[in-house]
């Protein structure tokens, strides 16, 4: 923040979880993955309620974050904004998951209730490696993510992207083409 403070041209990126490439799905080894992963691992859903996770294609984010700081648009917005580059709509809940890992081939998940399941992961963080992504979800609620007011940063992602693509972004096709890359590249057991 001091550079903000010294006027020059400094902002805050906060951009939630960060999904898969939008067009291959590839995907960082991060929270959200570590999270997917002891889900299959564990071979249970944890029960959750609300709008947990926000997913937005990294290559989205990684765009709005040039745009912002290299188009004369933003040069003029106060130093040390915050912004929130995340899609419109980019909610998938716990149902989605479930979902989306049984069309991947994942059958056989148990829906547990998440205390219990997220006892077992803090218990054991040698094993499952989301016990710090996990120590901050709750049972029920929104997370976090879709608190936070993003219509500046998704603004800057719909001039790179464009409006079509902005407009019909499904975060569940975001989830599937991170679960395939993940089932390709053996990042996650069958």
């Amino acid at each position: 923040f001091e550079a903000a403070n010294r006027g020059l041209p400094a902002f805050v990126h906060r951009p939630g979880l960060i999904g898969g490439h939008s067009e291959t799905g590839v995907l960082a080894e991060d929270v959200f993955y570590h999270f997917l992963s002891d889900v299959v691992k564990s071979r249970e859903i944890p029960a959750m309620e609300g709008a947990k996770f926000n997913l937005t294609p990294v290559d989205w984010v990684a765009h709005a974050m040039v745009n912002i700081a290299t188009s004369p648009t933003w040069a003029g917005k106060e130093p040390g904004s915050a912004f929130h580059p995340a899609a419109d709509g980019n909610t998938v809940t716990m149902e989605d998951i479930a979902s989306v890992l049984s069309e991947a081939g994942y059958s056989g998940l148990r829906t547990v209730d998440f205390t219990a399941w997220r006892s077992k992961i803090l218990a054991h963080p040698e094993r499952f490696k989301s016990w710090s992504f996990c120590a901050s979800l709750a049972v029920d609620g929104d997370g976090l993510d879709a608190m936070a007011g993003n219509s500046r940063g998704g603004k800057a992602i719909k001039e790179v992207v464009g409006d079509e693509a902005f407009n019909k972004f499904e975060p569940r096709v975001c989830l599937r083409r991170m679960l395939r890359y993940c089932q390709e590249a053996g990042l996650l057991q069958a």
